[in-house]
């Protein structure tokens, strides 16, 4: 049995949140209805079924709950502690959030999988392997525990190749 936490940034600002915004996340296309990922489910798992032995647990869209920012990290932190599979969706952006849970999966030794946008790294930059801004965390859950790291030319590829990853998973 598989159970997957599907991290990363959502592609909206908190405040310009709108249903057919979150409709174009990627969880909500994978879960194949965007209310499923509003609302944590009440099952005794809180998983979202994706196909025989394969599940899905988060995270979940917990503005819309009413929920204050302690309650969704433990939420999350929850999540990534009963995953199987963390599978992010990284872009170059500030996401303090999604870094936490890279590391708190590493720190598991969860099965990771990293998904992110490649960017033109500066001449300085020590790190030359993993082009990201976000480097430093991936390379920590590539040797704390052995993340496999899939570099991507743009956010829509990531979202067709997390898809296709997940597809595969079903078989």
């Amino acid at each position: 049995m598989k159970i997957i936490y599907f991290g990363g940034n959502f592609e909206f600002q908190y405040k310009d949140y709108s249903i057919d915004k979150l409709a174009k996340d990627y969880r909500a296309e994978i879960l194949g209805d965007v209310n499923k990922l509003l609302h944590t489910p009440n099952n005794m798992s809180k998983t979202v079924g994706l196909g025989y032995d394969l599940f899905y647990c988060g995270p979940y869209y917990f503005y819309e709950e009413g929920v204050d920012g302690s309650s969704i990290v433990s939420n999350e932190y929850s999540m990534v502690d009963w995953c199987t599979d963390a599978i992010f969706l990284i872009d170059n952006t500030n996401i303090p959030g999604t870094i936490t849970e890279i590391i708190h999966a590493a720190m598991l030794r969860k099965r990771i999988t990293i998904f992110y946008v490649k960017k033109q790294l500066d001449e300085g930059e020590p790190e030359n392997d993993i082009c990201s801004s976000n480097w430093y965390p991936l390379e920590f859950a590539k040797l704390e525990a052995g993340a496999t790291l899939i570099e991507c030319d743009n956010r829509e590829i990531a979202k067709e190749l997390i898809y296709n990853y997940v597809q595969s998973l079903k078989k």
